[in-house]
């Protein structure tokens, strides 16, 4: 690399740390753009920080500062995404969730916080004087405008993606050098449970329609099943490996699409390493903000959108949790209310929320007379279009209570229903 691309602001971890003031407010890259030195680091300057607030989503790694509670005066972190590796230090006065739509994330961080540093990662120098934000285009292209200081760890791993990635050099304060491989996500093999949902699903993607996928062992058993579909277009908040497969396949060539047509879109890139390399300086993907992707005012625009996404448990009357298994919390909202809502209002659109019958230990049923106490509503009865499950679909767009809950308890577990429909009687839901 020609460090002089880079204007002279290659610089050190202290001089990164020391633009940050005492008491202020940095915001983080995500998910595989995540800045592992910013992380790694940040808890060896608990000195220098008194009260620092750090705003990030979707941790790929228990980093000693998500955990330690000795820096619990030092510094504070509020992840609009929970993983595993941070859910089980979500609450202990060091690390809280945020419940809010992935398209307002950018806007509510704006909105209510001056932020003080945007830290990122991003791909290496251009000759024309860009650096590329790679894989991630979620939140980081507003946050990053609107930061007092930009500091960026340059990694020779990051692609140069498409779409709205691109920073000047000059708009950055600081660069450091980071040599780490990106953080991958391993794909979830899909099971004939998986496969038997999917089957359900795919009978409702006509060909020439735009999808919206997210990540599992459900989604991914979706995209085997769509390989003998035409014309297929991708608006997603995530791209993924099962896309890239349909892609390949040429079932995806956005023919069709009525917004950003012939183009794959999306907000985040997630995966392999081969996914990493499919998606570099490939023109046929883009990647823009939330804010835009995620709009349901946007998404609606699509011709004939089809979004599709999993919960934890869904009550008879249509109230979906994606997020809790009751007062724990698993994730976050992310976009699914967002894709759900945007592709009902599309033309010919269809919001769909798939899920198993029963829980993996087949102890409890996913469709509940009620939701466990404290479990959040991600998307409410008011929005909820179509479910499915392994024994079928219900559709409860313009159902009365009692038609839902007769709908849901036909696609529940057979070993189930009967105590459905007693409480469901029980109550005068039917």
């Amino acid at each position: 690399m020609n460090e002089n691309f880079l204007d002279g602001k290659l610089s050190s971890l202290d001089s990164a740390f020391a633009l940050i003031p005492r008491t202020g407010h940095v915001v983080a890259s995500m998910a595989a753009a995540e800045p592992g030195l910013f992380f790694e680091h940040l808890h060896e300057h608990p000195q220098s920080h008194q009260g620092l607030l750090v705003h990030c989503a979707n941790p790929t790694k228990s980093y000693s500062c998500f955990s330690d509670t000795r820096h619990s005066e030092s510094f504070h972190f509020n992840v609009m995404f929970l993983t595993s590796a941070v859910r089980n230090a979500q609450g202990h006065n060091l690390l809280h969730y945020v419940p809010q739509h992935l398209s307002r994330w950018a806007h509510n961080l704006i909105r209510k916080n001056e932020i003080d540093v945007f830290w990122g990662t991003c791909s290496l120098p251009s000759e024309k004087g860009f650096v590329s934000l790679g894989v991630n285009a979620c939140y980081e292209p507003d946050i990053l405008r609107k930061a007092k200081s930009v500091i960026l760890e340059v990694n020779p791993s990051m692609p140069v993606v498409y779409g709205d990635t691109f920073v000047p050099i000059e708009d950055v304060d600081l660069f450091l050098m980071n040599h780490r491989p990106l953080p991958a996500l391993q794909s979830e093999r899909p099971d004939d449970l998986d496969r038997m949902i999917a089957i359900h699903i795919s009978e409702l993607v006509p060909n020439g329609a735009t999808i919206q996928l997210g990540i599992g062992g459900i989604p991914n058993a979706v995209g085997e099943c769509l390989t003998h579909k035409k014309d297929l277009g991708i608006h997603t908040e995530l791209f993924t490996e099962s896309m890239k497969t349909l892609y390949e396949h040429g079932v995806v060539n956005g023919s069709c699409k009525t917004l950003w047509p012939r183009k794959i879109v999306a907000t985040f890139v997630y995966g392999s390493e081969s996914l990493y390399r499919f998606v570099a300086e490939n023109p046929a993907i883009e990647l823009h903000p939330a804010s835009i992707i995620n709009d349901p005012n946007r998404i609606c625009r699509n011709h004939i959108m089809i979004s599709i996404n999993t919960a934890v448990e869904i009550d008879i009357t249509g109230q979906v949790c994606s997020e809790s298994v009751g007062h724990r919390e698993l994730s976050g909202v992310g976009g699914a209310a967002d894709t759900h809502t945007g592709a009902q209002r599309s033309e010919g659109g269809r919001g769909i929320i798939a899920l198993r019958s029963m829980t993996p230990d087949g102890k409890a049923s996913k469709i509940c007379f009620e939701l466990k106490p404290g479990a959040k509503v991600s998307i409410s009865r008011n929005d909820v279009d179509t479910i499915v499950t392994e024994y079928g679909l219900a559709e409860l767009i313009g159902l009365s209570v009692a038609q839902r809950a007769k709908a849901l308890i036909s696609i529940a577990h057979p070993s189930v229903r009967e105590q459905l429909q007693f409480d469901a009687r029980r109550v005068g839901y039917i």
